[in-house]
């Protein structure tokens, strides 16, 4: 019984598969680790080059603050850009594509050239530092030398219940002027779920959370595991007294037996002795 338990306790090696799969996620986990590492040092390094907004590796990131681009981008949605050059992007506008860009306004002069062809657009406004998420209207060569930068893009929002951003006629009249200088990124996914993870992550109740849950888990842990250390001694030293019991109860009852036999044998002498005597 003591040597199957003992073989119980031993650990078992572990299989070819188990340590494959191991060796894959630590894998997985690392390089995706290293490219967030990657992605963070890059951000924080071109971020002067980008009006202030980190861009990691070609992507960013951002919550949508307003309703101007509803329906198809929701307030409070999660959106990641793709800092895509402007030579494609004007590829694509010719194409007839639809473009959502998100962009800042800064230093962008107001000249005749940065002016829309479309009458609707009356309004131009200036948003300098605030990454602004709209669709692209217009883009044409630019021919202006105060303007710089090779195209100008003409951007406004698309929800046409915004009252803030209509005109006398009921039509979207604001719109925003940038070049590829001002150019954050296009927009290449929204979402809605992910969006309300980022604020809740934002918040302190949700930050709180996020601290608290690992903590938890290597609390729980922790106290599990000085748990069975503890525990295996006790149950190996219970072993090994209730194996000690055994031995010494079956001492006990071959001790008995002996003295049995042994004042027999005394008892039978003494009996042989007192005959002699008679």
């Amino acid at each position: 019984m003591d040597e199957e338990k003992k073989e119980k306790r031993v650990k078992k090696p572990k299989s070819k598969a188990r340590k494959i799969i191991e060796w894959v996620l630590t894998g997985i986990f690392l390089a995706v680790f290293g490219v967030i590492m990657v992605g963070q040092i890059d951000g924080m390094i071109n971020k002067k080059d980008h009006y202030g907004q980190q861009i990691r590796l070609g992507f960013a990131t951002f919550v949508v603050q307003t309703t101007s681009m509803d329906p198809e981008i929701k307030k409070d949605s999660a959106i990641v850009t793709y800092l895509e050059s402007a030579d494609k992007i004007y590829e694509r506008y010719k194409k007839g594509e639809v473009i959502d860009l998100t962009f800042v306004t800064n230093g962008v002069p107001d000249t005749e050239d940065t002016k829309p062809s479309n009458p609707q657009y009356t309004a131009r406004v200036y948003l300098d530092n605030v990454p602004i998420t709209h669709r692209l209207q217009e883009m044409k060569l630019n021919t202006s030398p105060i303007v710089g930068g090779k195209y100008i893009m003409i951007l406004a929002g698309i929800n046409e219940g915004d009252q803030a951003a209509k005109g006398p006629d009921g039509k979207i009249c604001q719109y925003q002027v940038i070049t590829e200088k001002q150019l954050i990124g296009v927009v290449v996914a929204n979402s809605a779920f992910l969006g309300g993870v980022f604020n809740f992550i934002g918040s302190p109740f949700g930050l709180l959370a996020l601290l608290l849950i690992p903590a938890s888990y290597l609390v729980i842990t922790s106290v599990l595991d000085i748990f069975k250390a503890y525990k295996d001694p006790d149950e190996e030293a219970a072993a090994a007294g209730a194996n000690g019991g055994q031995a010494n109860a079956s001492g006990q009852k071959e001790l008995s037996e002996e003295d049995k036999k042994r004042l027999k044998e005394e008892l039978l002498k003494e009996m042989m002795n007192k005959k002699k005597g008679d």
